[in-house]
């Protein structure tokens, strides 16, 4: 049940998205910008994990040719390497100012002259007064929907009983589901205030993602944080019983070091760009502020 939700909501996702980019709808673009960002990021890792993953060696008895096992190495690579390709492509291509004049253009106009000249002294209606989402930057609508598109997997998380990471512990149980329901509606509030360019919204976010650099940079590189992230892994395994089986480390037919500096560093590196991107789009927030006073 929790492999066919995991596939249901990319799925529908994806449905959705092409839909509304035959229909030119600016939220598709939108949406496969987003969805082209985690493809670069899953390639990419999927590049360099089949840079590392170590191949079984042969027994005594087995005569395994190595040319077998470079060659399964560079299709992996390849593989990879071709889905970052088409990630980084559809990234440039949505982007481009050609392409969102189609999108852009092909939204409904709604300027409709007043009938009554609006006084000076008129006050906006609340409607009026929010900023719209028009003018959010592209990188904080990025965030944002990110952001809303993890509260999906909340549910998800809570019936597997997924653990959380609080500086030195592994947290667990009714802990762990308290962290998560919080975590869901801090995405939830954040991602909503970015696209209303919401300056408390702004606020929250810097200091979220503020935490959870500290929050992991603690768990990650505090004495014993090697042993905290393999219980992290004992724990995720449980979650997944077909994992049982495997022998080794977590659940893992070989040393898994490697891969956990490589996501330890990996995940310090993402927070930071969401960080930069609220620290430096202040202004934005700003200009949206000052228009709902006039």
């Amino acid at each position: 049940m929790g492999a066919a939700f995991v596939y249901t909501l990319p799925a529908v996702w994806g449905v959705a998205t092409s839909i509304g980019l035959f229909r030119l709808k600016n939220w598709a673009r939108i949406s496969m910008i987003v969805f082209s960002v985690l493809l670069v990021l899953m390639s990419g890792f999927g590049a360099l994990t089949s840079l590392l993953i170590p191949f079984p060696s042969p027994t005594a008895d087995q005569t395994v040719d190595p040319s077998i096992f470079a060659g399964a190495r560079m299709a992996m690579l390849t593989f990879w390497l071709a889905l970052l390709a088409v990630g980084i492509w559809w990234l440039v291509f949505f982007k481009r100012a050609n392409v969102k004049q189609q999108f852009v253009s092909a939204q409904p106009a709604f300027a409709v002259a007043p009938l009554i000249e609006p006084s000076s002294s008129t006050v906006p209606s609340p409607l009026a007064a929010a900023p719209s989402s028009a003018g959010c930057p592209l990188s904080l609508t990025i965030l944002a929907w990110l952001l809303l598109a993890g509260c999906l997997f909340t549910p998800l998380n809570l019936w597997l009983h997924a653990p959380t990471m609080l500086f030195t512990k592994v947290v667990t149980g009714w802990a762990a589901t308290l962290c998560l329901l919080v975590y869901a509606a801090l995405h939830l509030y954040i991602g909503l205030g970015l696209l209303r360019l919401q300056p408390p919204a702004r606020t929250v976010g810097v200091a979220y993602y503020g935490f959870w650099f500290v929050n992991m940079a603690v768990f990650y590189l505090a004495p014993g944080g090697r042993l905290r992230m393999m219980e992290v892994m004992r724990r995720s395994q449980a979650m997944f019983p077909w994992m049982q089986s495997w022998p080794n480390q977590a659940g893992f037919p070989f040393d898994v070091t490697p891969f956990l500096i490589l996501g330890a560093c990996g995940g310090l590196i993402g927070l930071m760009v969401p960080l930069y991107f609220l620290i430096t789009r202040k202004q934005a927030f700003e200009k949206a502020a000052a228009e709902v006073v006039r």
